[in-house]
């Protein structure tokens, strides 16, 4: 009896998804690529059709005989939430089952531990819900991101130095907020959602490069987080022995010399300004990039090295790379032994909110992994 229901859930749940992983797609067709009979394909259509996770959306042109139907998933029937905590700026996004944005949101919203700020946050988050016009029954639940190693129970925090969060950050928050909720660090939660939009399953490095850096390792839709949780911290691969210091307390961190703060610093915190100064040949602008590029390209190199497989730039940086990733290319090439015109350094395709994105998807794919 076990075993049968056992199977019964696996065909439901290879059907939901070869259903989801279509633009479209007839019954006949799914009894053919699952080799399944067509009454338990019908069966389960009319199961998952009942729940609302599928819908009839017109006919197939005809190739002789009766027009099949074509059977879609409902992008919208579930969705979740995600939210990016930074020192000055809370992000939220609201994100469907295909891992599209619905709605966002950037909110400056300094962090402080004191009740006004959750009671607050638990505020800003039921706006933002009604905002997007979405019923609450359907989220999922809040995926949270932060600068931060967290534990593997996704609620315990081991270690975290850029906001002034207490050891039951956990507590504080779900006191107020009303949904279900999860922390991930903000660098693998990067890393996971960009992996979700590639169409290639080939392992990447993630690089994180905003306010502080971070990063993930990501294959097979999984991210390897360590033994500690704490893989992926390249912001503290020594890049400068005894050099600039570090947040962390050690000196030549990565860190130190590839955050996005060493540029926006330059346009009064304003990134994009100064991108837009850098386009028009500024010249103090040229020489910061400069010795970023520098720096930037021995730590791709480094990466590239240990890894052997695509670097992905993302974070605030990373999302601005696009007209100069050649430049980097050039000078990671110059530094690797093996390959001189490699094209393996990518810039990311969740251009914002990566993070707050990636802590949403993170209940999406557990739930379309186990209808």
């Amino acid at each position: 009896m076990e075993n049968r229901m056992l199977l019964k859930g696996k065909n439901r749940n290879d059907i939901y998804k070869l259903i989801y992983e279509s633009k479209g797609i007839s019954k006949q067709d799914i009894a053919r690529v699952l080799n399944l009979s067509l009454p338990t394909v019908s069966q389960n259509l009319a199961e998952l059709k009942d729940r609302g996770l599928i819908v009839e959306d017109g006919t197939f042109e005809s190739t002789g005989g009766r027009k099949a139907r074509v059977i879609c998933s409902v992008d919208d029937f579930k969705v979740a939430l995600g939210l990016d905590i930074t020192r000055n700026h809370v992000s939220l996004v609201l994100v469907d089952l295909k891992g599209s944005v619905l709605h966002s949101r950037r909110i400056r919203y300094e962090f402080r531990d004191e009740e006004e700020f959750y009671k607050g946050l638990a505020d800003l988050i039921d706006d933002f819900v009604a905002q997007g016009n979405i019923n609450p029954e359907k989220i999922l639940g809040l995926g949270v991101s932060l600068p931060a190693i967290i534990g593997e129970d996704g609620r315990s925090i081991t270690y975290l130095t850029v906001l002034p969060a207490p050891d039951d950050l956990y507590d504080r928050m779900s006191k107020y907020i009303r949904y279900k909720l999860e922390f991930f660090n903000d660098a693998n939660s990067g890393g996971f959602a960009e992996f979700w939009r590639r169409a290639s399953q080939d392992p990447i490095v993630y690089i994180s490069l905003s306010n502080s850096v971070g990063g993930a390792i990501m294959y097979s839709q999984s991210s390897y987080t360590g033994i500690n949780q704490r893989s992926g911290e390249f912001g503290h691969i020594t890049l400068v022995p005894e050099g600039k210091k570090c947040y962390c307390g050690q000196k030549g961190c990565a860190d130190a010399y590839c955050n996005a703060k060493l540029l926006s610093d330059l346009t009064e915190g304003n990134l994009s300004e100064f991108f837009k100064r850098l386009d028009e040949k500024n010249p103090e602008c040229l020489k910061a990039f400069d010795e970023y590029l520098y720096y930037l390209s021995q730590l791709v190199c480094n990466l590239r090295m240990t890894f052997d497989c695509d670097v992905v730039l993302g974070g605030y940086v990373g999302s601005h790379m696009e007209n100069h990733i050649g430049r980097l290319t050039e000078l990671v090439n110059k530094r690797n032994p093996f390959e001189k015109g490699g094209n393996y350094v990518k810039v990311c395709n969740y251009k914002f909110e990566a993070s707050a994105v990636g802590a949403a998807l993170h209940y999406l794919d557990n739930y379309i992994m186990n209808v």
